[in-house]
């Protein structure tokens, strides 16, 4: 028997339902290894076919999704004639409810979602997609390493995405560099992963409107998109409302513009990840930071 091994298969960026945390928005990468007898190549399973058939299985299935555990107390779940599923989620902040296609949704077994459900999950959903030489699957789920740097859990949908992102509750476990004046800034950095930390961030124009459930604030998003319906209800003091849609680009751009409000006088250049190894970068404030405004090096007297 021989063992082969796939690191970095896939991320799956998804957001699941946590009993204290709410909507947490999460990225794992996916590493494979395969066990059984060569083939007539001399093969467990060729490497091309791994990346056409189970990078898209497991793709298909979890990335971009809400995740539900399934057996929950907490989780009240109707599949309507429509196509689309309506959730309610009661955890210690508030509630949670939704309005979704089904197929933004992955209801999972146990009353929590865990690595060890979803790599179970992601080992029955490849044994049916390999061929009958290969008997063993190991699948590994793990964040990426950043060390001590700074890092938050953040959900959204872009309903002017043409593909899977459209889905109004998705998310990604996400990195932040932040350098202001040329140096990196652990201050900033953590400033805002606190800032975001398990954080809906939402769009003003998609928000329909504030209610109290149970004394409670809670927003209400709603849109149309191509896949089909979306609404959510969510604490208020879970969200953060931006002015654009709310693609890395943007969210990018808005750090470095509030970073530049905030500290005047600095300039801020921002690496901000969706997720694992991508993103997008921007920069704001004064193009000569430090600078005096007036005395000697302005020319001004100071006899």
């Amino acid at each position: 028997m021989a063992t082969l091994f796939v690191e970095n298969l896939t991320v799956v960026d998804f957001s699941y339902l946590h009993a204290k945390r709410g909507m947490v928005g999460e990225s794992w990468i996916v590493d494979l290894e395969l066990s059984g007898d060569l083939d007539a190549q001399g093969m467990v399973f060729d490497f091309g076919h791994i990346k056409k058939a189970l990078k898209h299985a497991v793709d298909e299935r979890v990335d971009h999704r809400l995740l539900l555990p399934g057996e929950s107390d907490l989780l009240g779940l109707h599949r309507r004639d429509d196509g689309h599923i309506s959730l309610e989620w009661r955890y210690l902040a508030g509630e949670i409810r939704m309005v979704a296609p089904a197929d933004s949704i992955l209801e999972l077994s146990g009353t929590a979602i865990t690595k060890a459900g979803v790599t179970l999950y992601l080992m029955d959903l490849i044994r049916n997609s390999v061929p009958d030489n290969v008997t063993e699957v190991r699948v590994v789920l793990r964040e990426q390493d950043t060390g001590t740097a700074p890092f938050y859990h953040y959900s959204h949908g872009l309903k002017k995405h043409d593909g899977n992102c459209q889905r109004i509750a998705h998310g990604h476990r996400s990195g932040i560099e932040i350098f202001e004046n040329g140096r990196r800034s652990r201050y900033w950095e953590k400033l805002w992963a606190d800032r975001w930390e398990d954080i809906y961030i939402g769009t003003r124009s998609d928000l329909e409107g504030t209610y109290y459930v149970e004394d409670v604030p809670h927003h209400r998003f709603r849109y149309d998109a191509e896949q089909g319906h979306f609404e959510l209800v969510i604490p208020e003091d879970h969200c953060y409302l931006v002015d654009t849609d709310s693609t890395v680009e943007n969210l990018a751009e808005h750090i470095a513009e509030e970073l530049a409000r905030e500290a005047p006088g600095k300039r801020f250049r921002v690496r901000a990840f969706e997720g694992v190894g991508k993103g997008a970068i921007a920069e704001a404030g004064e193009d000569n930071p430090g600078r005096a405004k007036a005395g000697w090096l302005q020319g001004s007297s100071v006899l």
